[in-house]
């Protein structure tokens, strides 16, 4: 066995000790969009008011399952994934870890690994809660929706990574990244879904990492047209992010 084979194995291990990431990472979307299902009056009802032909009969709730998907993401990208990595730092191993052959980059790597698997667990609970519990309906284009979801994680662990690459603490990391989590909530639609946003404020967020994600999986899940700006959008987050992310890291 590799020496990533065992930090993976040793980061899965320590993720399924933390209750809080856990929560974030598998049970958070769920939550959320079981809420909106069951709490918030008006949600099971049909969707009015929207001239598209592709959400006729469709329910409001039904709009929110690619919004849970993004919250999936946003979670783990921006919270869990920046206060591992903060926790490291705060408490030497980084710094350590660079004096072995294993090399710190290796532990990178696994909190990467093992953040796309919880985010790809969390987006898969909260999907067969939405169709289980609520009735909601499956993706239009299945493919798209994994194409998608795939280029919206790998832009979200950017952003995150630049959290991850600076704070100095746990702490600090966890609260720079509910900020902008809860920010980007705002932009992917959980208190206004993309299609019932003002037109001026779907296009201002459509231009924001979390509503570009989000806009997209909605496309690919109701069959609407292919999201190319979007995904452009995406791509555009990504690259600087990582950059920038490699460039200001701070080992110590």
């Amino acid at each position: 066995m590799s020496a990533l084979d065992t930090l993976i194995r040793t980061e899965a291990s320590l993720l399924l000790r933390n209750p809080t990431a856990l929560f974030m990472a598998l049970a958070f979307p769920a939550v959320l969009l079981l809420m909106q299902g069951f709490v918030i009056p008006g949600t099971r009802e049909a969707v009015t008011g929207v001239n598209d032909p592709l959400l006729d009969g469709l329910r409001v709730i039904d709009l929110f399952v690619p919004i849970a998907l993004t919250a999936a993401l946003g979670s783990v990208a921006l919270t869990n994934f920046p206060s591992a990595i903060g926790g490291y730092r705060e408490q030497g191993v980084l710094r350590r870890l660079g004096s072995t052959p294993v090399g710190p980059h290796r532990i990178l790597a696994s909190q990467l690994v093992v953040s796309a698997v919880s985010l790809v667990g969390g987006a898969f609970i909260a999907t067969g809660a939405a169709m289980l519990l609520l009735g909601a309906h499956g993706p239009q284009s299945g493919l798209l929706v994994v194409v998608t979801f795939g280029l919206s994680a790998i832009a979200m662990l950017s952003l995150g990574s630049i959290i991850a690459a600076r704070a100095a603490t746990a702490q600090s990391a966890n609260g720079i990244g509910m900020l902008v989590f809860i920010a980007s909530l705002f932009t992917a639609g959980v208190w206004t879904p993309g299609p019932l946003m003002s037109e001026p404020l779907r296009q201002i967020a459509g231009y924001t990492p979390l509503g570009a994600a989000s806009q997209s999986l909605s496309a690919a899940w109701y069959g609407q047209p292919f999201p190319l700006l979007q995904l452009l959008v995406l791509i555009a987050w990504t690259i600087p992010s990582a950059f920038l992310a490699y460039r200001t890291f701070r080992w110590r």
